[in-house]
């Protein structure tokens, strides 16, 4: 099939293309320099054409969403496709898979329809620390990551708790700090170029984190609990850190369930579907986004049970326009405003680059014909244009038209990066085990019931 997007004004980042009216050509899914004769012409004057949205962050899938459903709170997979694709999103990425929940976020992802997706495999430290801690033995750590990546058909490695914690006393010298952890991590990551993503925490954003090639600080607003967090955090990224926001919401989104949902996923603690709203973090987190939107910043929000994506067109009015921002967040807010083009980046450019797809996130030819569509921005700003997507192109088909969802069962693939095919030594003995720790099972008293046993 070859197709003509014709007339309309073209905003593409990775290309410094700002604007300017240009016609794409799109042959079998993939942009094209140019074609002298096309099947199907698609006029866009008088629209912004874009690349394709990219979530580096949807927890979507992750284990414990199903009882978010229980309490109407979440939305089923379906609409969840749905909802991304009518914003103009072809990709999402899942933060949250472990060695135990592998199959099940899987399939939770297969599950939902019209988007492409990945996923981290998140590492539980306390299950190599012995080897993490030997530097003749890193390069076998290495393969075994790699080799556990690609059997788990994951895209990157990532860290929710940068430590080495043990609770028994008499293992507790076994023990690694931040500082140790990341030191070794590189080393680890280093012999094979493995992407590392690293969940922020207040003891990250106080380390010199060095700068290198596939090193991600993962949601940085929830780190932001001290006064002076924010100036850390911006000089980390000044000096070319990639990261992402990890937005919150001024407070609490309304209708949560009253109490804590926890699920045991074999960290060091249980894992907050539902985490509580600080007005001050969420206020930090709002002000790093805007005065980082120069770096390389991804857009993120930090929890979608907080900030489900039916909600990120509020969202970005929060980035786009002050006078919607002072609404929510009353005032005292910072007056700067994100551009069309530097939303552009944050949502397209950087996180297809974070990803490793070269060729999504931008609309230069080889790429594949993910293209999105919308008004151009009039009164209002380009927030109001974009909380729709007036058409979407997904591989060059048609998914989303004058606003409406024309081609539900769209053809996904999930990407996984490609590891050693047989197992070493250690990947072959770590197969062999699993940790569940006993100590996140326990269950305690909620409410104003009492317990009462039986035989």
């Amino acid at each position: 099939m070859r197709l003509a997007i014709v007339g309309g004004k073209v905003f593409d980042p990775a290309g410094n293309w700002q604007g300017q009216e240009r016609d794409l050509y799109i042959l079998d899914g993939r942009l094209v320099e140019y074609l002298p004769a096309v099947d199907v012409v698609i006029q866009a004057r008088g629209l912004a054409v874009t690349p394709a949205g990219l979530e580096i962050r949807s927890a979507v899938a992750g284990f414990g969403q199903n009882y978010l459903r229980l309490w109407g709170v979440w939305p089923s997979p379906r609409e969840l496709g749905q909802t991304y694709a009518l914003l103009g999103y072809t990709h999402i990425h899942e933060p949250y898979l472990t060695f135990q929940t592998a199959n099940y976020v899987h399939r939770e992802l297969a599950a939902i329809p019209l988007v492409d997706t990945s996923a981290s495999l998140v590492l539980n430290l306390q299950e190599f620390d012995l080897w993490l801690r030997d530097p003749a033995r890193h390069a076998e750590l290495a393969e075994t990551w790699a080799y556990l990546l690609e059997h788990t058909r994951t895209l990157d490695l990532r860290l929710v708790e940068p430590w080495v914690k043990f609770r028994q006393d008499f293992l507790r010298p076994r023990g690694l700090q931040t500082a140790a952890v990341v030191e070794q991590l590189l080393s680890v990551v280093n012999k094979r170029g493995l992407p590392l993503t690293l969940e922020a925490t207040p003891e990250l954003l106080a380390l010199d984190l060095p700068v290198q090639p596939g090193l991600h600080l993962s949601s940085l607003g929830p780190a932001l609990t001290e006064p002076g967090s924010v100036e850390r955090a911006l000089a980390l990224l000044a000096r070319g850190t990639f990261a992402d926001m990890g937005l919150l919401p001024p407070t609490s989104r309304p209708g949560l369930p009253a109490h804590p949902v926890r699920v045991d996923l074999g960290w060091f603690q249980p894992f907050d579907l539902m985490p509580p709203v600080d007005p001050q973090v969420a206020g930090r987190a709002l002000h790093l986004a805007l005065a980082g939107k120069e770096y390389q910043l991804a857009f993120s929000v930090a929890c979608l049970g907080q900030t489900p994506p039916s909600s990120f067109p509020h969202i970005f009015t929060w980035l786009g326009n002050a006078a919607n921002r002072r609404q929510d967040w009353g005032e005292g807010q910072p007056g700067e405003e994100m551009t069309f083009y530097q939303w552009l980046r944050a949502t397209r450019t950087l996180p297809a680059r974070y990803l490793g797809l070269a060729d999504r996130g931008h609309l230069q030819p080889g790429a594949r014909a993910d293209v999105a569509l919308y008004d151009l921005p009039q009164t209002g700003g380009w927030p109001e244009s974009c909380r729709r997507c007036r058409l979407l192109l997904k591989a060059g088909h048609v998914v989303v038209q004058n606003f409406t969802l024309v081609q539900p069962e769209a053809a996904k693939v999930t990407y996984y990066r490609r590891g050693p095919g047989t197992p070493n030594k250690l990947a072959t003995e770590f197969c062999r085990q699993r940790t569940l720790r006993p100590e996140n099972l326990r269950v305690r008293r909620l409410g104003p019931g009492r317990w009462q046993q039986v035989a």
